[in-house]
């Protein structure tokens, strides 16, 4: 445990533009990783990549100051500057032995993300991980520690208010979709086809909603997300000979203009009469501010979503000092595992060691006697060796690995 090392490049000192520039494509991630682990002779590696954060975890016997992390940087990533390299390294956290633990659990509970209490960490981390031990990168410790980082995080999730408020701008654009209480057959109109729209989307499917239409200015990716989730796809340009009606109007696109004008919005609106829900998901806006005037709508724009949003993460904050225990506790579940499994390591020869001075009592020492017993003494013989040689093997095993514990528990 003493040997683990994280050197993590995160939105807590560095711009998202700057750790952009150090996640690793998936295809190349693998051979990446060996390379790394041939060169500094790392007994275990896995690199962890979020939209915030990039982690390098790995097992090296002594400490990693900035110049080595210099190092480490240039190797996995080649075709960056090494001044700007140099710079990073400098900034960048590094955690050892216990303090990568504790720092591992955090981030895998939302402790440590940029939205706090957001549940994905924990998959993304759990995915690493089970990528790296596949290509043979990580070993004992790292499958501890992820198993570890994975209960506790599930512990924190389920017994703290940490995620019970969404604070996604999908999560909540999809609450303010169901306050407002529009049944399943009902017509669906979505603008974009972008992560944001792709996402909602997914929560229509989920919940029933199939009555959908996908305008885009790439037809190929409305008809991409259509083809996954049902429904009908349009050009975007071809928005104002749309002629079916909508009870939800949903967008997002990266227009610099509104892309739903006023012209539009009364040429497509057949059914008028009716309350209309307008979720606008783009900054700037894709709507008009002359329909949120004049027309008859619901209206929920960013600066909406962004107020619930500001008032749940202050919430989930509060929850931050319930999670500290949890966090403590995880850091002593896993130093009392972890030194169980040193115990049985050291302690594995044992049971071969044991076969051997039975075979050679048996088969050398006392042979000659063995020879002038009837086959009843001799099947009852074995009987009673093998019940001793099975107590010898287990009870002090048993008891030491409680001595051992005990004494590392005192101290």
């Amino acid at each position: 445990m003493n040997e683990l090392r994280v050197i993590a490049i995160t939105h807590k000192h560095f711009s998202l533009e700057e750790i952009g520039r150090f996640h690793i494509q998936p295809e190349l991630r693998v051979e990446a990783l060996s390379t790394l682990k041939a060169k500094f002779d790392l007994k275990e590696v896995m690199f962890l990549s979020t939209c915030n954060r990039v982690e390098l975890i790995f097992s090296l016997p002594h400490y990693v100051c900035a110049g080595q992390t210099a190092q480490i940087l240039s190797i996995l990533f080649p075709n960056v500057d090494s001044d700007f390299i140099k710079n990073i390294s400098v900034k960048a956290e590094r955690f050892n032995g216990i303090e990568s633990v504790e720092h591992l659990l955090r981030v895998a509970s939302s402790l440590d993300s940029l939205v706090i209490g957001e549940r994905e960490i924990i998959t993304q981390l759990r995915k690493s991980f089970e990528e790296c031990q596949a290509n043979d990168l990580t070993g004992d410790i790292l499958r501890m520690v992820i198993s570890q980082c994975v209960k506790t995080a599930k512990e924190i999730f389920t017994h703290t208010d940490l995620s019970k408020r969404p604070v996604s701008v999908v999560s909540l654009a999809w609450q303010k979709f169901r306050e407002f209480g529009l049944p399943t057959e009902s017509r669906i109109l979505l603008v974009g086809a972008g992560q944001i729209i792709r996402n909602f989307v997914k929560f229509l499917s989920e919940n029933g909603y199939t009555n959908i239409v996908i305008a885009n200015r790439s037809l190929a990716r409305a008809e991409e997300l259509t083809n996954s989730f049902g429904g009908k796809s349009m050009l975007l340009e071809n928005l104002d000979q749309y002629n079916e009606g909508f009870d939800a109007l949903v967008s997002c696109t990266a227009s610099e203009f509104a892309v739903v004008t006023e012209e539009i919005y009364t040429r497509i609106n057949t059914n008028n009469g009716n309350r209309k829900l307008v979720i606008d998901l783009a900054l700037p806006a894709d709507i008009d501010a002359a329909i949120v005037a004049k027309q008859n709508v619901e209206y929920v724009d960013m600066h909406t979503i962004q107020k619930i949003a500001s008032a749940n993460i202050e919430f989930r904050e509060q929850a931050l000092t319930d999670c500290e225990p949890i966090v403590e506790a995880g850091i002593r579940d896993f130093e009392r595992s972890f030194n169980e499994r040193k115990i049985e390591m050291a302690m594995r020869s044992i049971p071969s060691v044991i076969k051997d001075i039975k075979n050679t009592a048996m088969g050398t020492v006392f042979a000659k006697d063995l020879e002038n017993l009837d086959e009843n003494s001799k099947e009852l013989l074995e009987k009673i060796i093998l019940y001793m040689e099975k107590k010898y093997i287990s009870v002090p095993m048993k008891m030491a690995r409680e001595v051992l514990l005990d004494s590392v528990s005192k101290n």
